[in-house]
C-alpha cells in the first residue's frame, strides 16, 4: 500500500501505516519462501533480476557440474567433487541470507521515499515504462548468460573432447580463465576511479 501523492506520510492515519508495515513484512516473508523454495527466485520477486537469474544459473552449472564429473570414467580428484556438492548448500544459504538482506534495503529505501512526494527518481522511472530489464543492461552479464548455457549443453552432451581436453588440459584452462578475470576485474575498477577523479 503506498502513500498517494497528495498525502504526506507525517499526515498518514495510524491505521494506514500499521497496514504498510504489514504489507512490508508480508513481502520480506514473500521473498524469503521464495528463496527458499527456489534459489534466485527470491531476487526476481524483489526486482533483482539479474543477482537472481545467476543465482539460478549458478546452482544449475554447479549440479550439472558434480554429475558430469562423477558420471565420466575419468581419473578425477575426489575433493573437486566434494567442492561442487559442498558448493550446492552454501549458495543456497547464502542465497537465503542475501535475499532477506535486499528485501530490508529496498523497504527501507522505500520508507525513506515515501517522505518525498513526486521524486525526480520517480519521474524518470516511470518513462522507463514497464521493462523489468531496463535496469540489467550489461554486456558481461549477457555473455555470462550464454557461457553458462553453453556449459550446460556440453556437460550434458558429454562429448569426448571435452573429457580429454579437461584430462590434458584443465589446469591450464583454470588458470587462464584466473587471469582473464583478474584482468577484467582490474581494468573495471580503474575505470571506475577514473569516472570518480572526473566527478571530483
Amino acid at each position: 500500500m503506498s502513500t498517494p501523492e497528495h498525502q504526506s506520510p507525517i499526515n498518514m492515519k495510524k491505521s494506514d501505516r500499521k497496514n504498510t508495515g504489514l504489507v512490508r513484512r508480508k513481502r520480506k516473508l514473500s521473498a524469503l519462501l521464495l528463496a527458499a523454495l527456489l534459489p534466485g527466485m527470491g531476487h526476481i520477486y524483489l526486482g533483482l533480476y539479474r543477482k537472481g537469474i545467476t543465482f539460478i544459473m549458478l546452482l544449475m552449472l554447479d549440479v550439472s557440474a558434480l554429475l558430469y564429473f562423477s558420471s565420466i570414467g575419468m581419473q578425477i580428484n575426489v575433493p573437486l567433487i566434494i567442492l561442487l556438492a559442498l558448493l550446492i548448500p552454501l549458495g543456497y544459504f547464502y542465497n537465503v541470507y542475501d535475499v532477506l538482506q535486499a528485501a530490508e534495503y529496498i523497504l527501507s529505501r522505500r520508507r525513506r521515499e515515501e517522505a518525498v512526494v513526486l521524486s525526480a527518481h520517480r519521474q524518470e522511472e516511470a518513462k522507463g515504462g514497464g521493462n523489468p530489464f531496463r535496469k540489467e543492461r550489461g554486456l558481461s552479464f549477457g555473455l555470462m548468460l550464454v557461457g553458462g548455457g553453453i556449459l550446460l549443453i556440453l556437460f550434458h552432451q558429454k562429448p569426448q573432447w571435452l573429457q580429454t581436453g579437461l584430462r590434458d588440459y584443465g589446469t591450464m584452462m583454470v588458470a587462464l580463465l584466473l587471469m582473464v578475470g583478474g584482468t577484467g576485474a582490474a581494468i573495471k575498477e580503474l575505470i571506475r576511479i577514473r569516472k570518480d577523479r572526473k566527478i571530483l
